[in-house]
């Protein structure tokens, strides 16, 4: 059996840059149903916070316990269309490779919100897997905007040693340097999620309150771009479906 405090550092290593990881959030709450997504970069030096929080469906406090277990599905089971997920470590390796104490908070209809949380000093302490229960006191003023809706999730990123370690609360560079990011953010959700933004039932996703725009790489709407006739491949007894396009110079 792997040593607790090892196997929880090293699921760090995996690659993600801070608007993937956040982008991975983002297709769980999507997954869930959510229309409206609410990203918060909240600064305050090296304990800065980052939240996304959204008005889903919702998990019932058996189905956070899972969700918050690493590698929680197996990636041989059939999925539901819509469903991004595979293999159970999204959630998990994305918050993990930003910030060392997760906390997540859920509700669905009728019910209390179940709260827990991942604090890898902790888990470094006692070497043991230990789930804890509650939210400390900068988390809780992170889940405002969730105790007004009837249903959804918030997660809550603390100790953000990749992003603000030992930074400064009046130090306006270094304050700058992370509203740069959520920039970068904002960049990387418009584009890739732009399918799912536009049309009445599209999501809306806001970043420190402000709307983001999508963003269709391909410029279908730009005067001088070619859209081609849809082709279809087959592939492993699969029809894929090809939308090409010739983007001006």
């Amino acid at each position: 059996m792997p040593h607790a405090s090892s196997l929880i550092e090293s699921l760090r290593a995996f690659s993600y840059e801070l608007p993937t990881a956040i982008a991975d959030l983002i297709d769980n709450s999507i997954t869930a149903g959510a229309r409206n997504i609410w990203i918060d970069f909240n600064w305050d030096g090296e304990n800065s916070v980052i939240s996304v929080t959204d008005d889903g469906k919702g998990m019932s406090e058996q189905q956070l316990v899972s969700a918050m277990r690493p590698g929680s599905r197996n990636p041989l089971e059939v999925r539901e269309p819509h469903d991004s997920g595979r293999f159970g470590l999204g959630l998990k390796t994305a918050s993990f490779s930003q910030c060392r104490r997760v906390t997540v908070r859920s509700q669905v209809d009728g019910s209390e919100p179940a709260t827990r949380c991942w604090d890898l000093d902790h888990i470094a302490r006692v070497n043991e897997w230990q789930l804890l229960r509650g939210a400390d006191a900068a988390a809780n003023k992170q889940f405002n905007r969730l105790t007004e809706l009837p249903h959804g999730t918030a997660v809550i990123w603390q100790k953000l040693d990749r992003l603000v370690a030992n930074q400064h609360t009046d130090n306006e560079r270094e304050q700058l340097m992370f509203l740069q990011r959520a920039n970068a953010v904002r960049d990387h959700l418009a584009m890739v999620f732009h399918q799912l933004m536009v049309g009445p039932r599209g999501v809306r996703l806001l970043l420190n309150q402000r709307l983001i725009k999508p963003w269709d790489p391909f410029l279908a709407n730009e005067s001088a771009t070619q859209v081609l006739p849809v082709t279809y491949l087959k592939l492993r007894g699969v029809t894929v479906e090809v939308e090409p396009f010739v983007l001006p110079h």
